[in-house]
């Protein structure tokens, strides 16, 4: 599906954040966004500029574990919404910087991101996104901009938060709305078998642990080592060098969960 065609903004430009962006990025969003510039999971960041200045900064994270409007609109069973959640991603902040703001820029910018999207997942995480949930709180805004880039409202949350592995009542409730990003997105999400669009992609690059350098004072464990450990001390069992040590192997081997 094409996002609503809004006015044409021949000089906006819409990319990912380079690494060497990623501070200015949370600057700007802990400056001009409410909530401040966490993203959790699996994360997108993207940048708009105009003539080379910053007028908005859009940032993509992991799917709501358990969301009902979304999950009634897919139809699929625990079984598969647990198993195929990565293939939702949720756009957990839109921020149009103060000053910038103009008609339809804001649908403009999500146009520009939700064309490039899924092929930025399967580059970064080896897998498509097929469906693009978000939020809106109703007391602050009244989610205009997804409305007109053709998002629908399904319905609210419950007014929970997951904090720590368990639900918090807060009584916040927030407007949801779903954009897919292929047709029939509900229907391959909620199939018995796997659609091809499910299937990986992209193979991770994988590195010979052989040749990685584990020990000595510039190996793996000793940086690792040097991270602060901010846990409480009642019940640790592991030193978080070795928690971590064990999930960068992981990774470097090409494992994606």
């Amino acid at each position: 599906m094409k996002p609503y065609p809004s006015e044409h903004f021949q000089s906006l430009i819409v990319r990912p954040v380079r690494g060497d962006e990623v501070h200015r990025f949370n600057d700007l969003l802990d400056e001009h966004h409410w909530l401040g510039h966490n993203l959790v999971g699996e994360v997108m960041r993207y940048i708009a500029l105009e003539d080379e200045r910053v007028v908005a900064v859009v940032g993509f994270g992991s799917a709501a574990l358990s969301l009902g409007a979304r999950d009634r609109y897919i139809g699929w069973k625990p079984e598969m919404q647990f198993r195929r959640l990565r293939f939702v991603t949720n756009n957990q902040r839109f921020c149009v910087l103060a000053g910038q703001s103009r008609p339809n820029l804001a649908s403009a910018v999500l146009s520009r991101v939700l064309h490039r999207l899924s092929s930025d997942f399967v580059h970064t995480y080896g897998h498509p996104v097929l469906l693009v949930e978000t939020f809106t709180d109703p007391m602050r805004h009244a989610g205009t901009c997804y409305k007109a880039a053709n998002f629908t409202r399904v319905g609210e949350s419950l007014g929970y938060a997951r904090r720590n592995g368990a639900y918090i009542h807060h009584g916040q409730k927030k407007a949801c709305w779903l954009y897919p990003l292929q047709k029939n997105a509900a229907a391959i999400l909620s199939s018995d078998f796997d659609h091809p669009l499910l299937k990986r992609k992209e193979a991770r690059t994988m590195v010979d642990l052989n040749r990685l350098v584990i020990d000595g004072d510039l190996g793996l464990i000793a940086r690792l080592q040097a991270l602060p450990d901010h846990r409480k001390p009642r019940g640790i069992r592991h030193p978080p060098s070795s928690i971590l040590a064990v999930c960068v192997a992981a990774m470097l081997s090409g494992c994606l969960n």
